[in-house]
């Protein structure tokens, strides 16, 4: 036993509080008993005297951290955003700012959690106002009906397992959409999958005229010569970048600031290399306001990244119009000028449509159909009690039936076997649920208005907003003719295209951005396409809001009845619950005019479906403007301080280039240029290697953020 308490030397002390501020989360006292030992000389020192001179330190290298940030905030001057006078994890009070779908501090948003009837309902609706002038034909009462009994008769057990359609329903779908009707005619918006938050579709928001605009612009950045397109890494030729957020990003611990200023368009430029590289910010710096590491972190933050962060352009709300205000990363101020006001035309229109998202959750959230219990009415009481229970394989087999195994239920096998859809049909057919029936006459059932839909004063009157741009093509040929293969995830979220070598063959499931870019939401404009086939944007978020694991009356160990009245299959265990998907081709009574758009927050995952070429003679294309906004409520660093970071941009306006290649041999030349930039601006080379970093960093962030979601079980176990 130790007669003396152990005491670290200073270097041990310094070495060891480094070591803290690297890790993402307050390390246990036991992982730093670990680290030291491992790492450093303490032979012959107990584990009880190690941990009592390394707990202390623990909290002392995190008051050093916090007060390194509040030090480095007071040269900041007035940049406030997260990592710069704020810490990177920096969140407003939740009633201040737009939910997110993982927070610093674990889970920020649930839904509702859906009826398999309502999502049926939101999917009859979602297929309505994809049919040609739904919204004059659902006032027409032959048309109604007509509809109602395409509804009716439809097997909707195809769609979702134990599903069904009542008249009850297709009524209230009617009637709900001939409130929407006079939304759409008003204002070209059409909320689709609306509950607690909402997507938003529209064909008519965009005129023939912007789309031709941005097509010829475009077109300038498309004809390029081959050596100079930028095909994204590895989509074999398939996904041509022209502007992307993920080249030249923002670096933390190399990319210059501006503390002191804010550059605009016209002078952006001529700011190329300028500015004050700060230290990157330590993980353990990342805990938001109030919280001063009296609350630090268990657990890491999966959605947040340590290294870079997409830089969006600054925007000003001037009433009804938006004026970009700062460049749009990797779109050149000048030589592209011409596309800067047909992007800000893009920006404007989706104002109503991104305010009406952000309002959604505190304003228009609904819920057509909720219920407290799943309990079914057993009609073979005698047979179940023997059993100990209301079970599928309680069915009497039939004549010449092979004779059950008792340990069949229980195999991989039996949920898809022939007997499991016999043994499910009686269990549905002898024990009748409860389930409960719309009640549309409510005045309540569905708020929104036309008139709820601002023209200005957008996001609760803000002066300016940021925006992230990416404009990408997908490009199939008759050699090549289907848009699927084995990518990262940040190729999934670039271009929505499928990256999944599984059965579905389509996008996986993701949200977009990271934590730091503060994304609340997304718009995307499909104003170009040709010999593709049709695909759908899918939709999941995290349920269970009501917590209904212990809220919910049911029989114990009765859990079918649960997965025959909830949207969210008890066999999954997690939580996540698929909403739907949107077409994301315009509805046939817009024919193919490409003007589809649609609007959606950042709290749901989305993923594409696969889609090819129509004709596989002939060579096709797909053509997507995606713009993602920031949340108002928390700008985070910009193009306004960041100058340009693109060494041929900074070439072309220095000209110093070909004034020393006048007076210097080549290499030395090079040698000039090199010692001059000390490694700024960046080129294209670095760039794309960067490029994969923050590519390879945010596929392992995202399958972290995917554990996240999954671990929040939906089990209900014994009472």
């Amino acid at each position: 036993m130790d007669t003396i308490p152990f005491v670290p030397t200073d270097q041990q002390v310094e070495a060891f509080k480094d070591w803290v501020q690297s890790q993402d989360r307050k390390p246990r006292v036991w992982d730093a008993q670990r680290w030291f030992q491992s790492s450093q000389e303490v032979e012959g020192v107990s584990e009880a005297s190690l941990n009592a001179a390394l707990e202390p330190l623990i909290d002392e290298a995190i008051e050093d951290a916090t007060r390194a940030v509040e030090e480095r905030s007071k040269t900041l001057s007035s940049l406030r955003v997260p990592g710069f006078g704020l810490p990177l994890g920096y969140m407003p009070p939740e009633e201040e700012r737009f939910p997110v779908l993982i927070g610093v501090h674990g889970y920020d948003w649930k839904a509702a959690t859906l009826l398999i009837r309502e999502v049926c309902m939101l999917k009859f609706m979602e297929e309505l106002t994809n049919k040609p002038l739904w919204w004059e034909k659902v006032w027409m009462p032959d048309t109604a009906e007509k509809w109602k009994q395409e509804a009716l008769q439809m097997n909707w057990e195809e769609y979702r397992t134990f599903a069904d359609f009542t008249p009850a329903m297709a009524d209230a779908c009617i009637h709900e959409l001939r409130k929407k009707a006079d939304l759409v005619k008003k204002t070209g918006l059409v909320p689709i999958f609306d509950y607690s938050s909402c997507v938003i579709k529209s064909d008519s928001l965009i005129s023939e005229s912007l789309r031709d605009s941005l097509r010829s612009a475009a077109a300038v950045l498309e004809n390029v010569p081959d050596e100079e397109k930028d095909w994204h890494p590895g989509s074999t030729h398939k996904v041509l970048d022209l502007v992307h957020p993920s080249l030249w990003p923002f670096i933390y611990g190399r990319t210059p600031v501006l503390l002191d200023t804010r550059i605009n368009l016209a002078n952006a430029l001529s700011h190329c290399g300028v500015g004050t590289i700060l230290p990157a910010p330590k993980p353990i710096e990342i805990a938001g306001p109030g919280s001063h590491w009296s609350r630090p972190l268990e657990d890491p933050v999966p959605s947040l990244s340590y290294k870079f962060q997409w830089l969006p352009c600054e925007v000003v709300l001037d009433g009804k119009s938006a004026k970009i205000d700062s460049y749009i990363n990797n779109l050149h101020p000048v030589d592209h000028a011409n596309l800067y006001p047909i992007i800000e035309q893009f920006i404007e229109k989706s104002l109503p449509a991104w305010d009406l998202i952000y309002r959604w959750p505190k304003e228009f959230e609904i819920q057509r159909l909720k219920t407290r219990e799943a309990r079914a009415k057993c009609t073979t009481e005698e047979m179940c009690r023997l059993a100990y229970g209301c079970k599928p394989w309680n069915r009497p087999i039939d004549e010449g039936e092979p004779i059950r195994d008792e340990n069949e239920p229980y195999t991989v096998e039996y949920r898809s076997s022939d007997r499991y859809k016999r043994d499910m049909a009686w269990l549905v057919k002898t024990h009748k649920l409860n389930l409960p029936e719309p009640a549309f006459e409510e005045d309540g059932y569905y708020r929104l208005k036309s008139s709820d839909v601002k023209s200005s004063g957008f996001f609760n009157g803000a002066p300016r907003i940021q925006v992230i741009v990416k404009l990408a093509n997908v490009h199939l040929t008759p050699e090549d003719p289907d848009f699927k293969f084995e990518a990262s995830q940040e190729l999934a979220e670039c271009i929505y295209v499928d990256n999944d070598t599984t059965e579905f063959e389509g996008g996986s499931w993701h949200t977009e951005g990271m934590l730091n870019e503060r994304i609340c939401a997304t718009a995307l404009f499909y104003y170009d396409s040709e010999n593709i086939t049709d695909c759908h944007l899918d939709f999941r978020t995290p349920a269970d809001r009501e917590e209904l694991v212990v809220n919910l009356n049911y029989e114990q160990s009765e859990h079918v009845s649960i997965e025959r009245t909830f949207a969210i299959p008890n066999a999954n265990r997690d939580t996540l619950q698929y909403l739907g998907g949107v077409l994301t081709t315009n509805s046939p009574s817009t024919g193919d005019a490409d003007t589809r758009a649609v609007f959606f927050p950042n709290l749901l995952q989305h993923r594409v479906s696969p889609f090819r070429l129509k004709d596989p003679t002939k060579p096709g294309h797909r053509k997507i403007l995606a713009l993602f906004l920031v949340d108002p409520a928390i700008p985070v660093l910009s193009t306004a301080n960041v100058a340009p970071q693109q060494h041929h941009w900074w070439d072309r306006e220095t000209g110093i280039k070909q004034t020393l290649a006048a007076r210097l041999p080549n290499e030395l030349t090079q040698l000039v240029l090199d010692h001059a930039r000390n490694g700024l601006p960046i080129d294209l080379e670095e760039a794309k290697k960067i490029r994969l970093e923050l590519m390879d960093e945010r596929s392992v962030k995202q399958d972290s953020t995917e554990e996240e979601l999954y671990r929040t079980d939906w089990n209900f176990c014994e009472h």
